[in-house]
């Protein structure tokens, strides 16, 4: 009863169903790209630099944590994002973003909900397949027991690698304390790892059990 629906990727971060999508960066992207953006399809307008003196205060603070690089050139420098709704005319909107926030770039024959113009799966298919998932994951936890793998659902032999986190059970709190564990074989590491970015998070003081901590695909960094 393999449960994957936290992993690798989590399944409440939409991203569209196109094929021949490509990443770009705020720093690189040209203008006349058209990118995924909260559903629609975004056309990039123009980038402009930013001076420091008019940077918001949240990357004047990561780039004074980064040891204040030059400003010109940092990849995490203030960027002003010139953009509209493509194939519409709308105005042009202005947000900000950093040089190496990435996006999707749309292929130039991309495809768009008939009903609605999102970016397939538009904003009601999408939410089906949320709701769907989750019947699917809180039927998979109901069925979790004391020494059974939560990511697998098989039960946790001695003979088998694997880690377990101290303290309450963040999926089954019934279960009681130091229940949560996981096989670390390659088909549960994924969702063990998922697991282990909200157990990090849950107290402060703890640190990954296992790996570097690092998610193994991070949710997009985006335009505000």
């Amino acid at each position: 009863m393999t449960w994957a629906g936290n992993a690798p990727r989590s399944y409440e971060e939409w991203r569209p169903d196109q094929q021949d999508t490509t990443v770009v960066t705020a720093g690189e992207v040209v203008p006349g790209t058209v990118v995924a953006w909260d559903f629609k399809p975004m056309l990039i307008t123009s980038i402009e630099e930013v001076n420091l003196a008019n940077w918001k205060t949240s990357f004047v603070e990561a780039w004074r944590a980064a040891g204040e690089p030059d400003p010109e050139v940092w990849d995490g420098r203030m960027l002003y994002v010139h953009n509209r709704q493509d194939q519409t005319g709308d105005p042009l909107r202005l947000g900000t973003a950093g040089a190496s926030w990435k996006w999707l770039a749309l292929p130039k024959h991309y495809a768009v909900c008939s009903h609605c113009a999102d970016l397939p799966p538009c904003r009601e298919v999408f939410l089906d397949r949320v709701m769907a998932i989750e019947g699917r994951r809180l039927d998979f936890e109901m069925r979790l027991v004391h020494g059974t793998c939560h990511a697998c659902g098989d039960r946790v032999t001695p003979r088998e690698h694997s880690v377990l986190f101290p303290g309450g059970n963040l999926i089954r709190p019934d279960l009681g304390t130091n229940t949560a564990v996981f096989h670390t074989r390659r088909s549960c590491l994924p969702i063990a790892l998922a697991y282990q970015d909200r157990w990090v998070a849950a107290e402060d003081g703890r640190t990954p059990r296992i790996g570097d901590g690092a998610r193994l695909y991070g949710k997009r960094d985006q335009m505000t």
